[in-house]
């Protein structure tokens, strides 16, 4: 029978202790001399590169590089190598052997009185023999781990979680599965699920790999094409889950996922900064994890919009009204083109110009700054048949050869080109169009007023543009009326100081319509070339060499170490939008339609773990961002594939549900159901699973009185807990309070493990107690101000403190 982990059990656990650190340091060992075997893998790729060959520079760089991962891998399994043991009957191989006898069969683990035992880890070890000694977590072989239920134990008859603090074992829990077959096993402890949630949180987040669940790992182990869906309530373990399926699909399809990436996105950078650690501690650092603010390279969000703000922003309509924006003339452009050819003056006035711009955009298919060479040959069309219509040849014609050198004279004191006499083909001949078009080319003129009327544009020059109300009321159309135009254009005035999340969207899809601007290339120039103005292409931007230029060394770069740097958000390295095989979007509730658009130009050719919970969406119209995602997913995508093209395998979908709240104690979900049946009656609440005995406290003070109690409030948990607070304030919507600053001085001089944050940088984060001022104004905030105050309440794991200035909320918290 099996020993109880009772009364005097105290001296069993430290003998079962004791017995698993002799393993433990086995597997440490062994993993220093895979550590040794790595460093001489690097000495041994830099001593190929004396060959002095160009291969073997390649031979070097490839070497080095898979070297370097497996030891950054290697290290990184070093805190808690060890945290699982799985000791189950005997699996008979084909023939009736058991596993493990007979002539070379091997079992996935090691036979101990009759039973396989399997020691599960961060990464595989094995032995010299090539016998295993650790499996990874990731591995077939360590599914048992996570889906064995006394229900269905597949065989296993004891689960055992190892806590380690570095390489040493301070403690175990153990899962008895299959009470039948226990006999000489000692079972110790209340189960390491139960034991894991009462653990103090840091200030970042930490892996579950240790005590994922089987509804858990169902989602991580998912099939990798196509889109996961997971929903579930807060305290689900929803982002827990999505990275370490990253790391799973990572492993298990490396060759796929790690050539192009991966890409996390959370919903802003406290978020982001909270989750970083997962995904090393797992062994994988090569996913390039962002917020939604820092999607696009070279900006970064400083705040969040009001409510109405977000929802004018997010909203499709406004990917019309930047198309229209794009298609307007800049800011600027001068009304009026004037040329001379042969004594002849060539106009064309305003409305003229906006037909030529009006027929550009609508026949190119390209990106605006592409469609400049467009631009300048619809010019010299309108031009010829202007000069045409004043009389075209007959009227050069009449202009005599003596009065070419006055003629010349005239434009050399206007800086455009002399007449040249000679070397005129038939087609080129005076009063042609070959001549005409070469003549009118090569005078300033036209040049100077073609990079005026249609410059190389950059996204926040044309967003900041919009401040200017008429001109933001021209790109509207019927999408924005007049009060939204003007609150629009005040938000921009504060441009570039001052971008918020949604604008990263905006300048992501001006982004897609005006194109990167021309890379600067340093071509030989040709003499006939007529846009090389000044050693300057005019219709690219891009630099001409001259007859002196030597080609420069450039330096060859990998595709990891071009996904390496999408990784990095200011290193102020220009680079092409990359596009992922796999994106992670976490909070996806959240996201706008326009936001959504931004992410499906990163995955067209990617599979999808989205993570959700509509009861927390703090977006207006869900129809309409559901649209965008489902769109952004692959529909319009498809759509435009050519016919070449292989088309991914983005219609197949798997839906699953969390539905156990492993966060909150049942005393703090009972509050946090409270404000679920008020803001959405018909919503089904995750069962929470824990019981701690202490009672959530809701006061009320004076409204005025609210930034001395929280900071109050906080100095006593700070008394009580030994992990993170959370102090969660309303938006700053009005401006006079709540707003960066205030929550500074409500944070000043207090521990690093206090964080002062407003309800949506609470998004996603959890912690040991947290102190929540004012849910009325939080409520009435926005139209989903209910749910985002559903979002605040459950973000506490042991204490929770709620500061109103109505009487009424302390009923309807705790009533």
């Amino acid at each position: 029978m099996s020993s109880p982990a009772t009364g005097r059990s105290g001296t069993v656990k430290d003998q079962e202790i004791a017995a698993e650190q002799e393993y433990v340091d086995v597997a440490y060992r062994r993993l220093e001399e895979m550590r040794a075997a790595a460093q001489e893998m690097i000495k041994e790729g830099y001593r190929q590169a004396q060959a002095g060959t160009k291969g073997s520079l390649v031979d070097r760089d490839a070497m080095v590089h898979q070297a370097a991962l497996r030891a950054q891998a290697l290290d990184i399994a070093d805190d808690g190598l060890v945290f699982g043991r799985l000791d189950l009957t005997p699996r008979p191989l084909p023939g009736g052997a058991p596993a493990g006898d007979g002539d070379g069969a091997q079992a996935p683990g090691r036979i101990v009185d009759g039973r396989e035992v399997r020691y599960i880890g961060r990464i595989g070890v094995r032995t010299r023999d090539h016998d295993s000694l650790v499996i990874d977590w990731r591995a077939p072989a360590a599914e048992d781990f996570y889906q064995a239920t006394p229900e269905v134990p597949r065989g296993v008859i004891r689960r055992r979680v190892l806590h380690s603090r570095g390489h040493t074992v301070v403690d175990l829990e153990d899962d008895l599965l299959d009470p039948d077959a226990a006999d000489g096993l000692t079972v110790v402890g209340d189960g390491a699920f139960l034991a894991s949630l009462a653990r103090t949180r840091e200030g970042a987040m930490r892996d579950i790999v240790a005590t994922i669940q089987r509804e858990q790992d169902e989602v991580i182990r998912a099939p990798a094409d196509g889109t996961v869906l997971v929903r579930g309530a807060p305290g689900t373990g929803k982002t827990a889950v999505a990275l370490h399926r990253v790391a799973y699909l990572l492993f298990r399809h490396r060759r796929r996922f790690g050539s192009r990436g991966v890409l996390v996105v959370g919903p802003n950078r406290r978020f982001t900064a909270y989750i970083e650690r997962v995904l090393p501690s797992l062994g994988e650092g090569s996913a390039a994890l962002r917020s939604l603010g820092d999607l696009v390279d070279g900006v970064r969000a400083t705040g969040h919009d009001t409510p109405e703000l977000a929802r004018l922003k997010g909203a499709a309509d406004m990917a019309r009204v930047l198309r229209r924006a794009v298609a307007d003339q800049a800011p600027g452009a001068p009304g009026e083109l004037r040329v001379v050819y042969r004594g002849v003056i060539v106009a064309l006035d305003r409305p003229a110009l906006d037909r030529i711009r009006g027929d550009v955009h609508r026949r190119s298919r390209g990106s605006v700054n592409a469609a400049r060479a467009r631009a300048a040959e619809a010019l010299l069309d309108a031009l010829w048949r202007r000069f045409t219509d004043l009389g075209g040849p007959d009227a050069a014609a009449q202009s005599p050869d003596g009065n070419l050198e006055l003629w010349s004279q005239i434009l050399a004191a206007d800086g455009l080109a002399e007449i040249d006499r000679q070397g005129t083909s038939a087609a080129d001949a005076p009063g042609k169009r070959g001549d005409f078009d070469k003549r009118v080319r090569e005078q300033r003129a036209f040049t100077d007023f073609l990079v005026a009327w249609w410059p190389i544009r950059r996204p926040l020059e044309v967003l900041g543009s919009l401040a200017d109300a008429g001109r933001l009321r021209r790109a509207a159309g019927r999408e924005l009326d007049r009060g939204a135009v003007t609150a629009l254009a005040r938000s921009w005035a504060a441009l570039p100081d001052a971008v918020t999340y949604q604008d990263v969207a905006l300048l992501d899809e001006l982004d897609a319509l005006l194109g990167p601007p021309p890379r600067p290339s340093r071509r030989r120039a040709r003499e006939d070339d007529p846009y090389v103005v000044d050693g300057i292409n005019i219709l690219t931007g891009q630099e001409v060499a001259g007859d002196d230029w030597e080609p420069e060394m450039q330096e060859l770069t990998t595709s990891i170490e071009r996904i390496e740097r999408s990784r990095r958000v200011d290193d102020g390295v220009a680079e092409e939008r990359p596009e992922y095989a796999h994106i992670v979007v976490d909070e996806a509730q959240d996201l706008s339609p326009m936001q959504w658009r931004m992410l499906g130009r990163r995955g067209r050719q990617a599979s999808w773990t989205i993570v959700e919970d509509p009861a927390q969406s703090a977006w207006e119209d869900l129809d309409e961002a559901r649209r965008a995602m489902e769109a952004a997913l692959g529909g319009e995508q498809r759509e435009r594939k050519s016919r070449g093209q292989r088309r991914p395998a983005r219609s197949v979908r798997h839906e699953y549900e969390l539905t156990t709240n492993y966060r909150n104690s049942t005393e703090i979900a009972a509050v946090a159901t409270r404000v679920l049946a008020m803001a959405l009656p018909e919503a089904r609440p995750a069962r929470a699973v824990r019981s701690s005995g202490i009672m959530p406290v809701v006061d009320v003070v004076p409204s005025a009185g609210l930034e001395a109690a929280a900071r109050a409030a906080v100095e006593e948990l700070l008394t009580r807990v030994e992990g993170t607070i959370g102090l969660i304030v309303p938006l700053p919507v009005g401006g006079d309070r709540w707003t960066p600053a205030d929550r500074e001085r409500l944070a000043a001089g207090l521990p690093e493990r206090v964080q002062a944050l407003d309800v949506l940088e609470a998004k996603g984060l959890e912690f040991d107690a947290a102190v929540i001022v004012a849910p009325e104004t939080i409520a009435i905030q926005s139209p989903r101000g209910l749910r985002v105050l559903y979002v605040a309440v459950s973000r506490a794991t042991q204490y929770l403190t709620v500061l109103t200035a109505e009487p009424g909320w302390r009923e309807n918290l705790t009533s």
